[in-house]
């Protein structure tokens, strides 16, 4: 179990798969959300590669309109779905999918957050997942997407207004801002 660090849900506990998901840590955790500050209030959050959902779940206790989650793992979206239901968050929005079927779908909103925190083995998905934002303009003005990872990892970021990247021990995270 983790625990939400601001907000509405402030301390409350959240669980999280034992197989497969690192949760961020909550110095990270935290430092991301204060480095998203104003993009919170009202936005469309979408946490890619969800696990437990605790950054979308950290950012609709900060004060996002609606998060979407995605993960491709069954037991991952089941406990995100039990931890909105715990919190009796009603903004949450959960899917069992890989992310590229996800970001191919349509209907879906632009997103003025998101957050890329595969495994870190699957450094490409990094790209990838960029890459489709962009290509199903799917990123609203002045969106920004927060990139969590370990060593290195290539990503064209060429096209955002600003770029800033910070190091926590050895997670490393870059958030990169579309223009306004």
């Amino acid at each position: 179990m983790i625990a939400i660090i601001g907000g509405k849900y402030r301390s409350r506990q959240i669980l999280t798969p034992d197989e497969g998901t690192v949760p961020t840590k909550n110095r990270v955790r935290e430092a991301l959300m204060s480095a998203v500050g104003d993009i919170l209030p009202n936005a469309t959050v979408l946490d890619l590669f969800a696990g437990s959902g605790a950054l979308g779940i950290e950012a609709l206790s900060r004060g996002a309109k609606e998060a979407y989650f995605v993960d491709n793992r069954n037991l991952a979206t089941k406990i995100i779905e039990g931890n909105l239901k715990t919190l009796k968050e009603e903004h949450g929005h959960v899917y069992t999918d890989d992310f590229h079927s996800f970001l191919k779908r349509g209907g879906l909103p632009k997103f003025d957050l998101v957050f890329l925190d595969p495994p870190y083995a699957e450094g490409d998905y990094y790209r990838q997942a960029v890459s489709l934002l962009q290509e199903r303009d799917l990123l609203s003005e002045g969106a920004a997407i927060v990139m969590e990872y370990e060593g290195g990892i290539s990503v064209d970021v060429s096209s955002f207004a600003k770029c800033k990247d910070y190091t926590y021990g050895r997670t490393k995270v870059l958030i990169a801002r579309k223009a306004l």
